[in-house]
């Protein structure tokens, strides 16, 4: 995957992620609120806990953070997977906001 490439997807996968956060797909009784300053996402739960999301150009991966684990994603197959458990992004994200809460 080239630089542009990476732009594109990894705007892409901002872009769905602030979708799945304002359908309240996950959590409907909570306030989760998102801020973007240039390549890192930072999601924000009513409790104060907090998901940072951000791109890591040089290696063409997508990273999450929460409190109680980090995780690095490649694009494969149109869809970001976690480089060590194989999962989907919206799957680990989605268990990381229903544990959070």
């Amino acid at each position: 995957m080239d630089s542009k490439q990476f732009q594109q997807l990894s705007e892409q996968i901002m872009h769905d992620i602030e979708q799945f956060i304002d359908q309240d797909m996950v959590l409907n009784d909570s306030d989760i609120d998102y801020e973007i300053h240039g390549n890192v996402m930072t999601i924000t739960l009513e409790n104060r806990h907090k998901i940072i999301i951000n791109k890591q150009e040089p290696l063409r991966q997508i990273w999450m953070a929460t409190r109680r684990q980090g995780y690095h994603f490649n694009y494969q197959q149109s869809h970001w997977y976690c480089d060590r458990s194989g999962q989907e992004f919206f799957t680990i994200l989605k268990n990381a906001l229903v544990d959070l809460a």
